[in-house]
């Protein structure tokens, strides 16, 4: 067996009289466990919170806005867009949109409520995001068998009104109408013909859905549309289908992905997932600490063990070897520990939905963690990376212990 190899696991695997050192030896390998875990856990989190996010904006938003200028898209800009869509290859398909903000108001609210009001075509906008399955209530959209206009708002937003199907809100739009005493900001009834329950915070807290003639008659004009949202026949394409949209519209448009349109989000997602693999980190490193204890007690124990080893033959290298044997050993040992008990933890707490959350204040009803093997192999090899740089000054300085004086007084 190899030297070092050999006198590395019988220092670890100390006798009675070195139980201190094995006592500091498991407080070691226990530290790095638990701060591999606790990164496990954390990162778990962090990409929990991305991920499942990220399938709620791509369940409840499409792929692809296509916008124009400051303004609204006329019929010659709309037939623009559309051969353009029409020649895309990726599009599966799209559908005109009126986006505007207005002020509603319940029978039994004195205060109106800001909502984002969105004109859809329920037919062409089920084939991109189709809301039907999330909808209570009679009819989608549309005029209600007594000749009012239909309107859809999240559950959360009617339940803050008081209102459910069947009731009549006032909604207050910013589009001014000319009367004989001067211009005012128009009032529209509407009855609520569904409410959406999607679970996703910004649907159920804010958004209004209309027919698209009458959003259009409310908020764009007649024959204009805000934006066309678009739904590819693969997600994973959004990029390279939104830069070829855009070469073929020219800069009179503009064609945002989800990533874009949520840019400040998923830029915040990102660095809070480093501010954690920071903050965590600390623990590998304090840990690592431990190692250095533990190498530099084993060193001041085995002062003559050493001298015995030079005189005998080995060189400085094979001592140095000998301690970085026992750093990596703790290191790995705890690495492994850490890896398996902080998976097995993040799947159990996803899987049991341990953390739940309140709707009122988080897009999701509880805590997802997810762990990846990409994920796993980054801890390892920072937790091994560190327990490594532990063991270089215990390893020198065995190393550099000269055998006569370490035998002088034995």
């Amino acid at each position: 067996m190899n030297l070092t190899l050999f006198v590395g696991r019988r220092y670890l695997l100390a006798r009675r009289k070195q139980a201190f050192i094995s006592l500091i030896t498991f407080i070691s390998v226990s530290g790095v466990a638990v701060g591999v875990m606790a990164l496990i856990v954390a990162l778990a989190i962090s990409t929990g919170f991305t991920t499942r996010i990220r399938e709620k904006i791509q369940l409840m938003n499409a792929d692809l806005d296509v916008l124009g200028g400051p303004g609204e898209l006329d019929a010659e800009a709309q037939a623009q867009a559309r051969r353009a869509l029409d020649a895309e290859p990726a599009v599966a398909a799209y559908a005109p949109v009126v986006l505007g903000t207005g002020l509603l108001s319940g029978p039994y609210t004195r205060v109106g409520l800001v909502a984002k009001v969105v004109g859809v075509a329920p037919e062409s906008q089920a084939k991109v995001v189709d809301l039907a399955p999330f909808l209570r209530g009679g009819s989608f959209l549309g005029q209600t068998p007594d000749g009012s206009h239909g309107a859809v708002l999240g559950a959360d937003l009617a339940s803050t009104l008081g209102v459910d199907v069947g009731d009549t809100l006032q909604l207050l739009v910013p589009k001014m109408t000319l009367s004989p005493f001067g211009s005012f900001p128009r009032i529209a009834s509407v009855k609520v013909s569904g409410l959406l329950r999607t679970g996703y915070y910004l649907y159920d807290t804010e958004f209004l859905f209309l027919d698209l003639p009458y959003a259009q008659e409310l908020l764009s004009g007649p024959g204009k549309v805000s934006a066309f949202q678009v739904r590819l026949k693969d997600r994973g394409a959004v990029e390279p289908a939104g830069r070829r949209l855009q070469a073929a519209l020219g800069s009179g448009f503009r064609v945002l992905d989800l990533v874009q349109s949520n840019a400040e989000f998923f830029k915040a997602l990102r660095m809070e997932r480093v501010l954690l693999f920071l903050a965590i980190g600390l623990i590998v490193l304090v840990a690592s600490l431990n190692i250095v204890s533990t190498l530099i007690l084993m060193v001041m124990e085995k002062v003559r063990d050493i001298g015995i080893l030079r005189s005998m033959g080995a060189s400085a290298a094979d001592v140095r070897a000998i301690f970085l044997f026992q750093g990596l050993a703790i290191g790995v040992v705890g690495t492994v520990a850490g890896d398996v008990a902080g998976v097995l933890l993040c799947h159990l707490l996803d899987r049991y939905r341990a953390i739940p959350l309140s709707l009122d204040v988080y897009p999701l009803p509880y805590v997802p963690f997810i762990t990846s093997a990409g994920q796993v192999a980054a801890v390892s090899l920072f937790a091994l990376g560190v327990a490594l740089a532990a063991t270089l000054y215990p390893s020198a300085r065995a190393a550099s212990l000269d055998p006569v004086e370490a035998l002088r007084y034995q």
